[in-house]
């Protein structure tokens, strides 16, 4: 070895990321909202509106799913037969 370190870097996931957002956030919560039957309450409104957000969003989602079913299920349009001009 040429005695240089190397350096481990560690990338955070996306879910690493908002656990370590929704943990200071709670954390601000502790400071800023004291008594405990309060925090409780706005933690579980934070939840509860996290909840409802992804509701939203599987609805949305199955929604597109559905129609796009649809739009397989459809039977394709028969074609017309063409006229065809003959010289004769």
């Amino acid at each position: 070895m040429t005695g240089k370190k190397k350096e481990d870097i560690k990338v955070e996931s996306l879910e690493e990321e908002v656990e370590e957002l929704k943990r200071s956030v709670f954390g601000l919560f502790e400071k800023l909202l004291p008594p405990r039957e309060v925090r409780e309450e706005v933690i579980k409104n934070v939840y509860t509106i996290e909840l409802s957000l992804l509701k939203i969003a599987k609805a949305l989602l199955d929604y597109q799913v559905e129609s796009l079913e649809r739009k397989l299920e459809e039977k394709p349009k028969k074609k017309r037969a063409q006229r065809i001009e003959v010289e004769g």
